[in-house]
């Protein structure tokens, strides 16, 4: 009784139990359009509550998922719907999982992939409506939004693939007067997709709008009712679109005044009534926080804003829609709508450049989504599987007449070999592959000790390297502190041009020129000091640039020419060249220098240019006092620009570097003429860069000569098939009428790269006259290109016409209405194959046990033992892993089936044992060596990468500073000379400052570009200490460890043998620091900070009462020493010393 009882009381609150988690999820339902937090809040609840029970909680799931739809964390919902799919059998939830992987694939443009689904829920429906009186109520409920959200999902699918009529059909499945009625979300978002467009069919497009309009104000008046804000922000952006366009706005207001006043509750203005719906639309979607559709409502209001030529507004919606939240890449088919109409309102703006760079990510888009790719990609699929199929069977068919054959020759060589057997020779293989095995474990040991010996090498290359690449980026951090010097420099230089202050303050301001000059001069001191040229490889930057712009440098530095009483004269050039264009500057540069070094006063010195076929040559030719043959002779071995020997000889190098590079290269020569008394003349030669404008050009000028002979001709077109023509003919006229229009299509095309854009006009014009209706592709292109050119002539209505032609050619015709027909076919090929594939294996399967059934059990069963044996010593002595052998050999170990004498069995089992104790020996070594070699290797290529680019890394940033000293280390001086606290000089100031801060500009940003990540590791944390030490002269200094966080660990050094001033003690980590060790500890400290994303690391000095310097450290606390490593640091040093 008792048991009883208990079973009633469990059954009793299991049922409250589930009712209580249907309730939260018919809650979180509820809540679906309303509030997407409350959506989650009731289903996380009912989850719980389901996980705690035990009981199935994949509803909740779904209601999860569909909130991450909605909040576009597509990777999350699919988790969730693939935790559905594979732990649950309720078919109502399978379902719903189906439906929302279609919205998924859907969004994210998945084709093939929503078909799939959409097959898995159509078998879905047609198994639960076999059952259907078996549900409950709650999950009859559940069967009507599944019904319903299945026929919607699809018919916005195949709307936006552009097959409109399956569009159509789809929600034509929904009965708006049947089971829909109880459930009202779903009966609004039926009303919302009927009127948002492209469903409704009328006699006109007046009938049309109406009647959408009036399942939008459906909608629009239920959800408010029943507090849907998410329909009812649906409702007024539909409708907002509706009343865009003026004439359908004037129609609509005039039809339906008293709706009209009912939504204008703001009494905005008719024309910007449609912008007032769309802003309240996103207000709404964006409290809702569906992230697609707030989207969505920036990209329709700022049609709106186009519409009433805001420009601005709308650019600043769009900019919105992509920047908000970056999740919306993942929509393809929305980022591409917003592309489009971003490349519209740039070009409303006059931006070009941005116009034609949306529009062009447009058109990208629309090729990366479109269906075609699904039929190629099914076609080859298709074919790939039936090859494989048919030479599977062709295998199988041949492998068993092989067998077959070959079982009857291994008989015939069995019975002849029986007589010439011996033991004895059962033994010869085991000798052999111990000599074998001797041999390879010598070899492998010798490669271990190779290993370990180019691995401690490496390693010590290695830390070198990382270490001087930490003094490059000290070094280079040092180079940027002049930076912001400079930038003073030319403001200071600016506000004397134009600013007119009295001689008091345009005196100080002149001093404070002086001041900066001299602060600059002792900065490139220190790090003249620092740097220490190194002999490398050259880091060169390949592409294509104008040689003017160069020009253009140089021609403004020329105030060291005219101070001398040298003519700089540099010629323009519309040369294009392909090299690194810093060093070409740098050539330039040095060889102009070297010619005003060596050209008198009054002389006078040309930069020019020469183009040929293959090359453009740069001379500097002067007038000064030239050169001996003899002189002339040696000009590049040795440096002529004085100074620092950064000259002639490095030009010849970089030549040289050019030639090693690329066949393109070989066009490269360096060569100087000169003459005694008459001047010198030195050139150095290229090779072209974008050849194609040439080609461009030409094919425009053939294209506007073509175009005006056709012009010329009588009106009609010629090419035009007609009822008189034979067949012969009439395909001659069609081909050439194609050829004529495939023309002014391509003349279109270059007529848009020139920038002709009423050419493309008229040449699309002519286009269409030749243009057969059922010449897609050339459709496409040449509406394309029209739509093109009317953007930039801001012909807003042919553009929108050419491109809706695009948009939906190009759409019906990638358009794929047999992927369903497919995934069936793939299905049942499949499983065609497998039965086939099954039936021949087992065929070929049957072969051998009928052999054997047949004739060969009669064989004697010790000679089957022999043959064992022998298979044993073929694995022996195979190339096989050990492991592979003595699993081979175990396998065949089986002889206690046969009928055999026991001397027999005897002889046999101590050959195998022998051959099986030998093999697990070797394996054992064999293992543990394998594991040694693995570590090693690994550990050496990850040095030999590591040392690789630290030491490319080295050579560019090595070959940066260098060019960057040489390069600028003289204006600083120069400037300082001009400088003499009146406006005499003022001029060429201005031209000086501006150059060198060009110059050192361009030069400085090259070298902080080559710097790569560093890794942070043990080894930089032991070099700072190590600096450190050498800073305290020689003495670890004494480190403490002060305080410590989650991640952060501050630790104080007392450098106990380190004695300064407090101006010392201030300036030790600055430009002025008495030892540079300290510059590149502050680097290792900056670096760990970069690194780990911790801006709190830094390293800052004080004085003890003692005198002694203090640094403290904050470093990441992943990378700093335990407390226990610089204690053992401390003791090592101490015993060192």
């Amino acid at each position: 009784m008792i048991t009883v009882f208990l079973v009633i009381l469990i059954s009793g609150c299991a049922h409250r139990a589930d009712v209580r988690i249907d309730r939260l999820n018919e809650l979180s339902y509820a809540f679906h359009y309303r509030n997407l937090d409350s959506t989650e809040f009731y289903a996380r609840k009912s989850l719980r509550l389901s996980d705690s029970l035990g009981v199935d909680g994949t509803e909740a799931l779904n209601n999860l998922a569909f909130v991450c739809l909605a909040r576009m964390q597509y990777a999350k919902a699919a988790t969730l719907l693939r935790k559905v799919l594979t732990q649950t059998n309720n078919q109502v939830e399978l379902l719903v999982a189906d439906i929302q992987m279609m919205r998924l694939c859907q969004r994210q443009s998945r084709n093939k992939d929503f078909y799939i689904y959409r097959e898995s829920a159509m078998r879905r429906l047609r198994r639960i409506d076999d059952e259907s009186d078996q549900l409950s109520p709650h999950y009859a409920k559940r069967l009507i939004y599944a019904r319903s959200e299945f026929s919607i999902v699809a018919s916005t699918y195949f709307y936006y693939v552009g097959l409109i009529q399956e569009s159509v059909n789809a929600l034509a499945e929904i009965d708006p007067n049947g089971s829909i009625q109880q459930d009202m979300a779903q009966q609004l978002s039926y009303w919302y997709n009927v009127g948002a467009g492209g469903i409704v069919k009328a006699h006109n497009k007046k009938d049309v709008a109406q009647k959408e309009f009036d399942y939008l104000m459906r909608c629009y008046l239920l959800s408010r009712e029943y507090d849907y804000p998410y329909w009812e922000a649906q409702a007024m952006q539909g409708m907002s679109e509706h009343l865009q366009n003026p004439r359908m706005r004037a129609m609509l207001i005039r039809d339906n005044l008293p709706a009209m006043k009912y939504i204008n509750i703001d009494r905005m203005p008719d024309s910007l009534l449609a912008g007032n719906l769309a802003q309240r639309a996103h207000d709404m979607l964006l409290a809702y926080g569906d992230v697609y559709q707030i989207a969505g409502a920036n990209r329709t209001l700022a049609e709106c804003f186009w519409h009433i030529k805001d420009y601005q507004s709308a650019l600043a919606c769009l900019r919105r829609a992509l920047e908000s939240d970056t999740a919306i890449n993942q929509a393809p088919d929305l980022v591409a709508s917003i592309r489009e109409q971003l490349s519209l309102v740039y070009s409303a703006v006059d931006d070009k450049v941005n116009s034609d760079r949306n529009r062009n990510l447009y058109l990208d888009m629309q090729e990366q989504t479109r269906q075609d790719r699904q039929l190629e990609a099914r076609a080859a699929q298709l074919d790939k599987s039936s090859s494989q199929l048919n030479m599977m069977l062709a295998a199988v068919i041949f492998m068993i007449i092989l067998v077959s054959v070959l079982l009857v020759a291994f008989d015939v060589m069995r019975r002849r070999g029986d007589a010439r057997f011996s033991l004895d020779t059962l033994l010869e293989p085991l000798t052999q592959w111990r000599k074998r095995n001797e041999t390879r474990v010598e070899r492998v040991n010798d490669q271990y000790d190779r290993l370990r010996e180019q691995t401690y090498i490496l390693s010590q290359h290695l830390r070198q390297n990382k270490r001087l690449n930490i003094e490059q980026r000290a070094k280079i951090q040092l180079a940027n502190t002049v930076t912001p010097l400079i930038d003073r420099m030319k403001n200071e230089v600016k506000r004397l041009k134009t600013r007119d202050d009295s001689p008091y303050v345009r005196q100080r301001r002149y001093q404070y020129i002086a001041e900066l000059s001299d602060s600059i001069n002792d900065y490139n001191d220190v790090l003249t000091q620092w740097i220490q040229m190194r002999q490398g490889e050259i880091g060169l930057k390949i592409e294509s640039f104008e040689l003017q712009s160069l020009f253009d440098i140089v021609s403004h530095g020329d105030m060291n020419f005219k101070m001398k009483g040298i003519d700089l004269e540099v010629e323009p050039t519309d040369s294009v060249v392909k090299a690194d264009k810093t060093l070409t500057l740098f050539m330039i540069n040095t060889i102009a220098d070297n010619a005003r070094k060596y050209t008198p006063e009054g002389g006078k010195v040309r930069v020019s240019s020469v183009e040929t076929d293959d090359y453009v040559e740069i001379s500097v030719e002067d007038n000064g006092r030239g050169m001996a043959e003899d002189q002339l002779g040696h000009i590049f071995d040795r440096t002529y620009t004085g100074g620092h020997g950064f000259g002639l000889k490095n030009c010849n190098g970089i030549i040289e570097k050019y030639k090693k590079i690329s066949r393109i290269f070989k066009v490269c020569a360096i060569y100087a003429e000169s003459e005694v008394g008459r001047g010198s003349r030195l050139a150095f030669r290229l090779p072209k860069g974008m050849v194609r404008r040439v080609l461009t050009l030409l094919l425009l000028v053939g294209a506007h000569w073509h175009a005006a002979q056709i012009m010329a001709q009588p009106k009609g077109n010629p090419y035009r098939a007609t009822s008189a023509m034979t067949s012969a003919e009439r395909i001659t006229a069609a081909r050439d009428a194609n050829m004529k229009a495939a023309r002014f299509a391509d003349s279109a095309y270059f007529s848009n790269i020139k920038g002709t854009y009423a050419e493309t006009m008229r040449y699309a014009d002519s286009c269409h006259h030749y243009l057969e209706p059922t010449d897609t592709a050339l459709i496409l292109d040449i509406s394309n290109e029209t739509a093109v050119a009317a953007l930039a002539l801001h012909q807003w209505d042919v553009y929108q016409k050419n491109n809706r032609i695009y948009t939906q050619l190009f759409r019906e015709a990638s358009a794929d209405d047999l992927l369903p027909a497919y995934v069936r076919n793939m299905q049942k090929s499949e499983t065609n194959k497998n039965v086939a594939i099954i039936l021949l294996l087992s065929l070929l399967a049957v072969i051998f046990p009928a052999y054997y059934f047949l004739y060969y059990r009669f064989r004697l069963n010790y000679r089957f033992c022999i043959d064992r044996v022998n298979a044993m010593n073929q694995l022996l002595l195979s190339d096989m892993p050990d492991t592979e052998k003595l699993h081979g050999i175990e396998r065949l170990n089986d002889f206690k089936k046969y009928s055999i004498s026991i001397e027999q069995q005897e002889n046999i089992d101590a050959i195998v044992n022998r051959i099986r104790q030998a093999l697990r020996l070797s394996i054992d070594e064999t293992s543990k060596r394998e594991t040694s070699m693995e570590w090693a290797e690994d550990n050496l290529r990850r040095l030999e990468m590591d040392n690789d680019r630290l030491h490319v890394s080295n050579s560019v940033l090595d070959n940066c500073l260098s060019t960057l000293k040489h390069e600028t280390m003289y204006y600083p001086a120069r400037i300082r000379h001009l400088v003499n606290g009146t406006d005499d000089n003022l001029h060429g100031i201005e031209q000086l400052v501006n150059y060198y801060h060009e110059l050192y500009h361009i030069l400085s940003l090259q070298a902080v570009n080559q710097i790569t990540p560093l890794r942070m590791d043990a080894d930089v944390t032991d070099f700072l200490f190590e600096l450190l030490r050498d800073a305290n002269h020689g003495e670890m200094p004494m480190v403490l460890q002060c305080e410590t966080d989650e991640k952060y660990v501050v630790m104080d050094a007392q450098m106990s043998l380190l004695r300064l001033d407090a101006n010392q003690c201030h300036g030790l980590f600055t430009p002025n620091t008495i030892d540079l060790k300290f510059l590149v500890c502050q680097q290792i400290v900056r670096e760990m900070g970069e690194q780990t994303n911790l801006r709190r690391c830094g390293i800052n000095p004080s004085l003890t009462p003692q005198g002694c310097v203090k640094l403290t450290i904050v470093m990441p606390k992943r990378i700093a020493p335990a407390p226990t490593e610089i204690a053992a640091m401390t003791n090592t040093d101490n015993k060192q010393d």
